[in-house]
């Protein structure tokens, strides 16, 4: 094959997925205005209301414990070695 065949080929196989990407775009369009319309036709349905969250406690002993463990661990110390004044987010 020469190369301005291979060219031609090339360009044929990008216009062909350029042309399908197209067609696929313009589907889902359809779509995304066919589906909702068929789905108002069977009756309103109240939206699930969403739970309230729970409010957040925090428990600072727990925390503590944590971080204690975490930098004992990565210390190899004994627990009561360490005396942890403060935490604080970085």
């Amino acid at each position: 094959m020469t190369i301005p065949e291979s060219l031609v080929v090339s360009a044929m196989g990008f216009s062909i997925v350029f042309c399908v990407l197209i067609f696929l775009a313009l589907v889902i369009l359809v779509f995304s205005k066919v589906f909702p319309a068929l789905a108002g036709k069977g009756g309103k349905q109240p939206a699930p209301q969403a739970a309230a969250p729970a409010p957040v406690v925090e428990d600072k002993s727990e925390t503590i414990a944590i971080v204690t463990s975490v930098i004992c661990e990565e210390l190899n110390a004994d627990p009561n070695e360490l005396t942890i004044r403060g935490i604080r987010e970085l």
